[in-house]
């Protein structure tokens, strides 16, 4: 599998993943052939932040993909503006002709954004996770999430509440006696085993929770057939950075994201 193809999965991914963790009312999209491509589509007026990681209304394409044309940009922002979005994001992947996509997009007046960057990282590495902490870690069910939610506060992802206990996630904690301090996801789509929804509480970082998080849910992966783990984060997110290139992963591209704004 090379870059390319995995963007494609990731795409595939993103959509699987909205439809079990965002809430009721969040519109999706799938769109098939031109003008607009094979690109996914997310909508969500009530969640219009000013940063593309916090904003849910996105389009993701990996480059002209089945029939990608500059008047579908032109459609998909017509989408946006008459649903209320005054902000929304493209995040292109690897794909074909993906410098055409920049230019189009540029044209059409979205601005890349530079603060930060959105590299995707993979682990094909088997060998175990080296760590080293003084918390536990368990694997979690739905009921032990739903006791854990006043204890961990902001920590918690919405979403790693909303997935609890649905098939294909697996949940983990590390705890600091009975306390929970850290949380973690890993999510099964197709042969990825995708780690996500990683935080831990600011009092207790720096304890290794993250290093032991990794290596469960690695080993986790692999007991279920995962052929390659995935994960993403943000360069300027050097701790969570460092923690994955530790445990072996490698980037394996770097995602483009483009704002529009009215």
């Amino acid at each position: 599998m090379d870059a390319i193809a995995l963007s494609l999965k990731m795409k595939r991914l993103s959509m699987w993943l909205d439809g079990r963790c965002q809430p009721p009312g969040f519109i999706q999209k799938q769109f098939d052939a031109p003008p607009f491509g094979h690109c996914y589509v997310a909508i969500d007026p009530e969640r219009q932040g000013p940063f593309a990681s916090s904003n849910y209304n996105r389009v993701l394409v990996c480059g002209t993909e089945t029939g990608l044309r500059p008047d579908g940009l032109d459609q998909l922002i017509e989408l946006f503006t008459t649903s209320g979005v005054k902000r929304f994001f493209v995040w292109l992947s690897p794909g074909p002709d993906v410098d055409v996509v920049r230019h189009w997009l540029e044209q059409r007046g979205f601005s890349r954004i530079r603060r930060t960057g959105y590299p995707t990282l993979w682990r094909r590495d088997r060998a175990a996770v080296p760590f080293r902490t003084d918390l536990g870690v368990q694997e979690v069910g739905a009921d032990e999430v739903a006791r854990a939610r006043d204890q961990l506060g902001d920590t918690m992802w919405p979403e790693f509440a909303r997935c609890a206990g649905k098939d294909g996630f697996f949940h983990y904690m590390a705890f600091d006696g009975h306390r929970p301090v850290a949380i973690a996801a890993l999510c099964a789509f197709e042969d990825l085993g995708y780690l996500m929804m990683a935080a831990t509480a600011e009092s207790h970082r720096q304890r290794g929770a993250q290093q032991a998080l990794i290596a469960a849910r690695s080993e986790r992966a692999d007991q279920i057939g995962c052929s390659v783990l995935v994960s993403e984060t943000l360069y300027m997110l050097q701790h969570s950075f460092r923690n994955l290139q530790r445990a072996g992963f490698q980037e394996a591209y770097e995602k483009e994201v483009f704002e529009w704004s009215a």
